[in-house]
Formats: C-alpha cells, structure tokens, sequence
C-alpha cells in the first residue's frame, strides 16, 4: 500500500483489489476510531451513508466499490474502497493558478451534472470543494466524497442532524441555511458558487480570519462581483454566480441539471473563446484548404449546433470536412505523379489510418480507400491531403 494523501478525516492509500486484480484507492476514516457508545454510533451511522452512497453510479462521480471496519474494540476504524482515479486536485489547481474561463465553465457543469445524479437519489453532498474535485489527465472531473461530510460528522446524532440541526461542511464555501444546520439540495448549488467564484477570480467570495467569521459573511454579506475581482470576468459570469451565491435557496438556480445547462450556454456565449474552432481550422488548413474555406466551413458547423450542444472535436472536424468537401465541389489540385505498376502504396494506409482516427470504422475506411484507388490510373501516385479529401467525399455522400 502507497498513502496518496492526508485530511482531516483521515487518510487515502493506494492499495490492490488481489480478487479483482485492479488498484483501488483506500480512504481509513480515522476520524471515527475507537470505542464507546458515540464511537461505535457514528461508525455505524457512516457505514449506513456509505452504503446510500455506493448505490450513485456516474462517470463524474468516484465509485464506491466497498466499506466496512477494520480491527477492533477501541481499534476499529471505518473504511471506503473507491476507484482509483489519476488525477489532480482542483485546490492543486488553484494553487498554481492555472484555471482558465473555459476550463471552469467546463468543469461547474461537469459537477453539476454528478449534483444533478445525486440529488436525484435524495443525497447530497454537504461539502463541495476544491481538494473534493478531481481533474484527471484527459479532463475529466470526477466528485469525492458525497455525503462523507455528514456522516463522518463524530458527534452528530440522529437528533443532531434532524432535529436541532448540526453544522456540517468547510465554512468558506457553506451555504446560509446549512450554516443554521439546515442544509438543502440546493446548499451543494451555493457551495459550488463559492468555488466558481474562487476558480474565476483566485479569491473566495468571503475573506475571514477563522470559520466563525465565515459563517458570519455567509449569513449577512453580500458578495463582490467576480468582475470587480478580477478584470476580464464577462458579466455572464457575474449573473451566474452572483445567483448561485443568493442567501435565499428560492433565488438560485431550481436545480443542478438548470446550473449545468447555464454553464454550458456560458461557455458557448457570444465573444468567448471556442477552441474547437482554431483547431478545427487549423486541421483543415492542414490538408490543404484555404484559410477562407476553412473558416467558412467552420462557421456553417457552429451555426448548425444548438445552444446547449458541447462540441466535441472528432465531430466537429467530420462536420466540418463535409462542409469544406461542399465547398471544394469539384475543383482540381494539380497532376499526380506517376509510380510504377505493383509498387507498395503507403498512401492507402495512410488515409485508412487517418480516417479510423476520425471516428470511421474499418470497414468504412476501406471501403472509401477501394474507391478512391479505383478512380485512379494505373500508375498514378495521389498526394496524400487529396488522397484523403476524396476518401471524405466517398464517405459523405
């Protein structure tokens, strides 16, 4: 076993599944050792969350794949076994201050849609955060934690939590009414608030010396504007956020999936950033077209798409290659040279290569490479741009 970190609950290792044969990562709630009636109801109370919790299955939600004690008598201690996710933290993140605009609006709708999945099964998260996001190598955000906050709480009893309330969370980013100990579904869309703030500007909404002074502003302050933070913030964002930070729950958004949808709109706002259509452009010019058809191809894909689509790039590079072959119609590229009869043709697994990697299965990708070859004269070389061009208009008829 390999320790991947340490909190305030306990710690994380990295530790082999020997039934499965699969690395997992291990998190020994320390928090909740020892003995005594209180110790043993608040292990049981956190092995009946975990269990609520292992039933959420999502792709931006880390996996519960077991829990359960370990030792015993004033030795034992719960445990979670969760997928192991190769990642980063966002308050790593932070720390480097690296987060863009784009990456940020990307990544609030990401965890608002594992918020919408898990409101949805009646759970909430109670301590949405920094340190609780993980982004991993491909940019993905995977959610720790849901529902850990409250149940690893050691002196929250059931009367504490339903009755009389009990605070539970990071004060920095705590929503009013769960800092009265009442928390709600739409206590998680507050806290991520705090955290968009934070991530667009480098600053949390609240400055305070200790948690009873957050507590404090969170109750009775109005947050800054994030454009009056940090220059450049569009005032989309403003809105956004300034929403989510509402002290009233009825004022933010209703749910997680409308933030998620907001988020998604934002990023695609008129005058922000698209990077999917520099590179896009930048591969078509790449084969050849014209920076004018390119940009022109480009354009007519971002005017077929709907305002809440994400672009995913494979997509819009097809998308876009069938609005440049259009374009090109039937316009010539020059001769080909010639090549003896029954030499090798590099060209054909070249444009095969290249077109599986476009997201066209074999078959396909061999069925456009016979015909494009077909067409050819018996000792014509094609040049490969125009090579694969023609296979793309084979494949988009």
């Amino acid at each position: 076993m390999r320790q991947l970190g340490e909190g305030g609950m306990g710690q994380v290792w990295e530790a082999q599944d020997e039934t499965l044969g699969r690395p997992v990562a291990v998190k020994v709630i320390s928090l909740l050792a020892g003995g005594g009636s209180l110790g043993g109801e608040a292990r049981a109370r956190f092995l009946r969350e975990a269990r609520i919790t292992a039933q959420l299955q999502h792709p931006n939600i880390v996996t519960i794949h077991d829990f359960g004690e370990a030792g015993a008598g004033s030795e034992r201690v719960p445990f979670l076994v969760m997928e192991l996710v190769r990642g980063e933290g966002l308050d790593t993140m932070l720390r480097r201050g690296v987060v863009t605009l784009v990456d940020a609006a990307r990544w609030g709708a990401l965890i608002s849609d594992a918020l919408a999945e898990a409101h949805a099964a009646g759970i909430m998260h109670r301590d949405i955060k920094p340190s609780n996001i993980l982004i991993t190598p491909s940019g993905t955000v995977k959610v720790l934690d849901f529902g850990i906050a409250r149940a690893a709480a050691p002196h929250a009893t059931a009367d504490r939590l339903t009755q009389t309330g009990f605070i539970v969370g990071t004060p920095p980013y705590m929503a009013p009414e769960q800092a009265r100990g009442f928390p709600e579904p739409r206590s998680d869309l507050y806290a991520l608030g705090c955290l968009l703030f934070e991530l667009i500007t480098g600053w949390l909404p609240f400055q305070a010396p200790d948690a009873t002074g957050y507590l404090s502003a969170h109750l009775t302050q109005d947050p800054p504007t994030p454009s009056s933070v940090s220059t450049g913030v569009p005032s989309g964002w403003d809105d956004l956020v300034l929403r989510l930070l509402e002290k009233d729950p009825a004022q933010r958004y209703p749910n997680a999936a409308d933030l998620s949808q907001a988020l998604r709109q934002l990023d695609r706002a008129p005058g922000r950033p698209q990077p999917w259509r520099e590179q896009v452009r930048a591969a078509l010019v790449g084969l050849g077209y014209s920076g004018g058809d390119a940009d022109a191809a480009v354009d007519a894909v971002a005017a077929d798409l709907t305002g809440d689509e994400v672009p995913q790039l494979p997509a819009m590079f097809k998308s876009a290659l069938r609005k440049v072959l259009a374009l090109d119609g039937g316009r010539t590229h020059g001769a080909a040279p010639r090549q003896a009869p029954g030499r090798p043709q590099p060209w054909r697994e070249q444009v095969r290569a290249a077109l599986v990697g476009l997201g066209y299965s074999g078959k396909e990708a061999e069925a456009a490479v016979d015909a494009v070859a077909a067409d050819l004269t018996g000792d014509e070389v094609p040049q490969l741009p125009a090579a694969l061009k023609s296979a793309l208009r084979k494949l988009s008829r």
